[in-house]
């Protein structure tokens, strides 16, 4: 099984090349066009500078992502516990997505948008985008600020799984996350046109590598040759 993660991992690489790919060409206009999510970024970003990391609240979020990924597959969940110290989750079941859910699901962006679309249909009025488009930034800023410092530890979810099964796994969700959350609060509405984009991007990278492999392991090969049979003429 370590070893079909390692080369599912290997194989996730060009995805990730192509969600960036369509990432720079479809949604960084977007995150620009953005104003208050950019404000909402910096807010978290100026709080985090000034005051202590809010780590209890991160490791609540944390163990509670392990615990709604374990109801969506069905689990049950045993035990739930949350100190500044560290959270755990014990569960009847589990697999790689609720083992990697904390790292590329933003709970609490995802409960900024609940509260959005709950008090956009229980209105008359919808809920006011601006002050929606602020509190995404400030949340997932808040999700990726403590990602990249969790990543930097020894965290068993990764290290059980395989680093180089997780971490691209990770970064494909994380930037689908983000261009689906940008999609939305821009009311853009280019979900279609993403996917599609997304799929077209992957087919080209992947038949790229396909096609100029061969002649990337003759030049490696030559590579090889000269290092271990230097040409002494």
């Amino acid at each position: 099984m370590k070893l079909l993660k390692f080369l599912i991992g290997l194989l996730l690489l060009p995805a990730c090349v192509a969600v960036t790919l369509v990432f720079r060409d479809m949604i960084f206009g977007l995150l620009l066009g953005e104003l208050l999510f950019f404000i909402g970024a910096v807010s978290y970003l100026f709080l985090l500078a000034v005051f202590q990391q809010p780590i209890r609240t991160y490791i609540f979020g944390h163990e509670l992502t392990h615990v709604l990924w374990i109801w969506l597959f069905g689990g049950r969940v045993k035990k739930f516990r949350v100190t500044a110290a560290g959270g755990r989750v014990k569960a009847d079941r589990s697999n790689f997505l609720i083992f990697l859910a904390p790292y590329f699901f933003p709970v609490y962006t995802a409960l900024a948008v609940i509260i959005y679309l709950v008090v956009t249909l229980i209105t008359d009025h919808p809920a006011v985008p601006g002050a929606f488009a602020f509190a995404v930034g400030f949340t997932w800023t808040f999700h990726l600020t403590f990602t990249i410092f969790t990543l930097l530890q020894r965290q068993p979810d990764v290290t059980v799984n395989g680093v180089v099964f997780s971490l691209p796994l990770i970064y494909l969700g994380n930037v689908m996350v983000l261009s689906l959350l940008l999609i939305f609060v821009s009311g853009n509405g280019i979900y279609q046109a993403f996917f599609a984009r997304f799929w077209e991007s992957s087919v080209w990278v992947y038949g790229h590598i396909w096609t100029e492999s061969p002649r990337w392991g003759e030049e490696l090969t030559g590579w090889f040759r000269a290092l271990i049979f230097p040409d002494r003429s």
